[in-house]
């Protein structure tokens, strides 16, 4: 699959603080790509490296091919970039503060309005920014992003400050610019929701070093085989796991299941010996890991 983006071997100092230490990795087309970390971690640095607004100490960024640093016009060409806080002319309208700024990438009315109704704003167009609540604001930032139609968007906290609802719109937007737009996304968030929602790959930071960088869905495998298991008689069961050896734990989670993790023996063939000896298996499920507990695995 095609790169859209390589960084390699990233590394930033601000005086006596390394905001980023040796950042490596790679985004495809298509995908949506997640760098994910605590607050100070790096993110926003490594995006303001990634979007020219910072120039690393040491390391390169390719966009499409294209050395950052050697041709910066070329290597923006298509990109789209949304910072936390997007600033806009208060006193404007949503129509032209977009028509103001597309003037760089020469964008037609018809391709605003256009854009302002991909990002469900475009019944307000005509209304002042300073009218706007903070998820219209998101929106426009991302409309705003999308003039000139990028081939890779580079998000900074794209749902902080906003309520369940406007982030999920929000999130609902990116994932299908990227189904249908085939615009490769890259977004910077401690929420790890909005990674586990819409991402594909995850790179996790701290303190500017890479932690882990998979995908989201590897990420969230069942990895240490533990099931939630509903079985009656719910007390004679749990003696009996305990006693075939071949279980790591046991525990009785009070709301009528059992959490175990097996060790050596298979979920079907646990199944099989409860029938065997008279229990009744109403249910027997893996236990999936959200990101939000591997998250916690990590110490920061």
């Amino acid at each position: 699959m095609k790169i859209v983006l390589r960084a390699s071997g990233l590394l930033k100092r601000f005086g006596k603080i390394l905001a980023v230490d040796g950042l490596s990795f790679e985004v495809q087309k298509g995908e949506v790509f997640g760098i994910l970390g605590p607050n100070g971690a790096g993110k926003s640095t490594t995006l303001a490296m990634i979007t020219g607004l910072v120039r690393p100490d040491e390391g390169t960024i390719e966009l499409f091919g294209c050395e950052l640093e050697q041709n910066f016009k070329r290597a923006v060409r298509n990109l789209g970039v949304l910072l936390e806080n997007p600033g806009f002319y208060s006193h404007l309208s949503a129509f032209d503060n977009l028509c103001l700024f597309g003037r760089v990438k020469k964008s037609s009315p018809a391709e605003i309005h256009r854009i302002l109704e991909i990002v469900g704003i475009k019944a307000y167009s005509k209304k002042k920014v300073r009218t706007f609540s903070q998820g219209m604001r998101k929106r426009l930032g991302l409309a705003n992003a999308l003039i000139g139609w990028p081939k890779l968007l580079i998000l900074d906290e794209p749902t902080s400050g906003l309520d369940p609802r406007g982030t999920k719109i929000i999130l609902n937007l990116i994932k299908s610019l990227a189904a249908e737009k085939k615009i490769s996304v890259v977004i910077a968030s401690n929420l790890l929701f909005d990674i586990e929602a819409i991402c594909d790959r995850a790179l996790l930071i701290d303190k500017g070093r890479a932690i882990f960088c998979r995908s989201v869905s590897e990420l969230l495998k069942q990895s240490d085989n533990s099931y939630v298991l509903r079985v009656e008689p719910i007390k004679k069961a749990e003696l009996m796991i305990k006693s075939l050896g071949t279980v790591r734990s046991v525990e009785c989670t009070g709301e009528g299941y059992l959490r175990l993790v097996l060790s050596g023996l298979s979920p079907a063939e646990l199944n099989r010996k409860l029938v065997e000896q008279g229990f009744d298996v109403f249910e027997l499920n893996p236990v999936k890991k959200t990101l939000q507990e591997l998250f916690l695995q990590f110490k920061f």
